[in-house]
């Protein structure tokens, strides 16, 4: 069974040595700008703590970064990997376990997580069957850990609020009640749907704005052709009435004369 600590997939979810992301600052800087763009937006994320023995569960909200009103549900579950950890004040060398049912977590890490069990046990049933056991040869060929984003904001909020001190938290902490957080949690093909429904409404409602945008185009270009149009036919009736006057003017000054 492998063991990855929060710092770890924080800092270097591919291990020492790797050369997989060598670039990993420029990633690990991008994915912390578009965090507290989320923040920003949205506020904190919905959360709640549980503990269950040695192990503490939090269980996040995520905000989409690109639909609106779209949340993934990320759990994260924190377990001593060796027993002195259970007296450390922090979490920091707990072993994490994690669910999402983000797409990319789905398609590029699920299979790998599940072979190294590094997936939470009572929620591997709202995972696909097919994310499971067919290898992601596309997306993560050489089955790396990576950068998985809906987990990696998830531990940028946890450890922000200061969640990773045990002091902190145990405060805040429930007792588990698995059952519950089973029923709380979309499964992946749920959330799936979800996500290609509201990208789909996104597209609709693109569309709608360029047919608007053109429809107005097409109006005020007929009004200005028809206020051009009228002016036009408005002209001759001016100039009559122009020489009209110019006659009257010329018969006045005659008399005059």
């Amino acid at each position: 069974m492998a063991v990855i600590t929060m710092n770890r997939l924080l800092q270097n979810p591919t291990g020492p040595y790797s050369a997989y992301f060598a670039r990993r600052d420029l990633t690990i800087n991008d994915l912390t700008r578009r965090f507290l763009s989320l923040i920003k937006k949205h506020g904190d994320f919905k959360h709640e703590i549980f503990k269950d023995k040695d192990d503490f569960y939090f269980y996040f909200k995520v905000p989409s970064e690109t639909q609106e009103k779209l949340f993934y549900d990320v759990v994260l579950q924190f377990y001593p990997a060796v027993e002195s950890a259970k007296s450390d004040f922090t979490l920091n060398n707990y072993g994490v376990k994690m669910f999402s049912n983000a797409p990319n977590f789905l398609f590029t890490y699920a299979y790998t997580y599940n072979k190294d069990d590094l997936l939470i046990d009572f929620l591997k049933k709202k995972i696909s069957d097919k994310a499971l056991d067919e290898p992601p040869n596309v997306r993560n060929p050489i089955q790396s850990y990576g950068f998985e984003k809906s987990v990696y904001f998830s531990l940028l909020f946890l450890k922000n609020s200061r969640y990773n001190i045990k002091s902190v938290i145990m405060s805040k902490a429930k007792k588990i009640n698995k059952s519950d957080l089973l029923k709380a949690v979309d499964s992946t093909d749920e959330k799936l749907k979800h996500y290609n429904r509201a990208k789909a409404n996104e597209k609709s409602k693109k569309e709608n704005k360029k047919l608007e945008k053109r429809v107005a185009k097409t109006s005020k270009t007929s009004y200005n052709e028809e206020v051009v149009s009228k002016s036009k036919k408005s002209m001759p009736k001016l100039e009559m009435k122009r020489n009209m006057k110019k006659d009257m003017s010329v018969k006045s000054k005659k008399r005059k004369k």
